[in-house]
């Protein structure tokens, strides 16, 4: 279930505060009038054209002032909402129709004396914009300005008198001041205004239209750009691991014939020993032997698994990274009684040394530097923290240390993703928290098993 946001609760009230501004300025334009109706009359004694346009001017501000909060608040509320709403998301704008019509329904009731058809008009130029920039728009500020210019354009049109068939307005002042013109017999006039201010704007929205879509369309394509560099380099990655895995498998695998030598040969020496501490000799050759056969099937396959202790495995740890200290104070803190892990040795120790290798640099040359290794249980689980106060991962590199091919390091990228490959292999969990200059806090937990517990249960 989706959750809902500040962001939504605080946008949806905005958007319903823009429908009450809206209301509020029908109630305004009625006293605006008032001014215009002035001028208009003060226009028709003096004769003076000049007052008319003016007329014309505060007029259509009025009217736009009027009627842009009720558009916004539809649009506003489709951009927040839409991901909630069913549906393609360019039909979801068809939306904001029936919502502005509500709000001019409202304001018709007081009056305002303004047609449905410019509304409507305004609307569903408003839309076809909108559907033009693009899904992928984020920002809301291209929709207020296309609108702002539509609306312009369409309230200039109500005052040209040639267009006066068109019933884009019935209020009395958009007639009354197209008469006034006519009785000053200078429509001519009012025309060119009115048509150069309509066009203008109109041409306006086209080009702030277009400008964005493009803008959009290319941030799209640097984005799908980036997204196939990247599949890019994973495959190169997951190439290069593919090969090394293979290689180190072909050589491991090849280590078998020599044992097998081995094997062959110290049992012939072993018959034909003469005395005890040489047949003793012989037999823990052959021992040593099995452990690097065993040691062998780990690495070459993932799924095998033994049963260990938490303080053999922390011993093989401890004898392969403390050699590689570089002055940082180490400290091992191990619960006692501890569950019994079922793992692959090799591959799982592999990972903590990973992780102690991880903050041996990243703790290279801080003053006191220390590096802690806690284990504990917790219920069925065995929990691993590694803790360093090194100078930490930022919160952008924080988001990606998972991925393979990347790394902050000059490295190959592999270290973090092959430990939790790894882990969930072993339906265990690993999480890492990190602030910058802080330190890192890396959490491995694996599911204990009991002494008479067959394995892979």
């Amino acid at each position: 279930m989706r959750t809902i946001s500040s962001r939504f609760i605080i946008n949806s009230v905005f958007a319903l505060i823009l429908t009450g501004i809206s209301a509020y300025e029908g109630s305004y334009r009625l006293e605006s009038m008032k001014f215009v109706g002035s001028l208009v009359e003060d226009a028709i004694i003096k004769g003076d054209t000049g007052l008319l346009v003016l007329a014309a001017f505060e007029l259509v501000i009025a009217d736009t002032l009027w009627m842009i909060p009720g558009i916004l608040s539809g649009f506003l509320l489709v951009d927040v909402w839409r991901e909630f709403l069913p549906g393609s998301w360019w039909i979801k704008y068809f939306l904001v129709l029936p919502w502005v019509l509500g709000v001019h329904l409202i304001t018709a009731l007081q009056g305002s004396g303004y047609n449905i058809i410019g509304v409507v008009l305004i609307t569903l130029l408003a839309i076809v914009a909108i559907l033009e920039m693009g899904e992928v728009r984020q920002s809301f500020f291209p929709v207020v300005l296309v609108i702002f210019s539509l609306t312009m354009s369409v309230n200039w049109l109500n005052i040209v008198p040639a267009l006066s068939n068109i019933p884009l307005s019935h209020g009395d002042l958009d007639v009354g001041i197209r008469l006034a013109v006519e009785f000053l017999t200078r429509a001519d006039v009012l025309n060119v205004v009115g048509l150069f201010f309509s066009i203008f704007f109109f041409f306006t929205s086209i080009i702030s239209t277009l400008l964005v879509a493009v803008y959009l369309r290319r941030i799209s394509l640097m984005e799908e750009n980036r997204r196939k560099e990247i599949r890019l380099q994973e495959m190169e990655v997951q190439t290069r691991q593919a090969r090394v895995l293979h290689e180190m498998h072909t050589l491991v695998h090849d280590l078998k014939t020599p044992l097998m030598t081995i094997r062959g040969l110290n049992s012939l020496v072993e018959m034909n020993a003469d005395n005890d501490q040489t047949q003793e000799y012989c037999r823990r050759i052959d021992a040593s032997v099995d452990k690097v056969n065993a040691m062998i099937s780990e690495i070459l396959y993932d799924e095998v698994r033994k049963k260990i202790t938490v303080e053999e495995l922390i011993k093989y740890v401890r004898a392969h990274v403390l050699v590689k200290k570089m002055g940082q104070q180490v400290a091992f803190d191990i619960e006692d009684n501890l569950p019994l892990l079922e793992i692959n040795v090799i591959r799982m120790s592999r990972v903590l040394i990973n992780i102690i290798e991880n903050a041996f640099t990243a703790t290279a040359g801080v003053s006191d530097a220390r590096i802690k290794i806690k284990v504990y249980s917790d219920a069925e689980w065995v929990v691993f923290e590694i803790l360093d106060n090194g100078k930490g991962i930022s919160k952008k590199d924080l988001e990606k240390v998972w991925n393979w091919g990347y790394s902050t390091l000059s490295s190959s990228g592999l270290g973090l993703a092959f430990v939790k490959q790894i882990v969930e292999n072993h339906k265990g969990t690993v999480n890492l928290e990190s602030s910058e200059n802080q330190g890192t806090k890396v959490t491995i937990r694996l599911e204990g098993v009991m002494e008479n517990e067959n394995p892979g249960n």
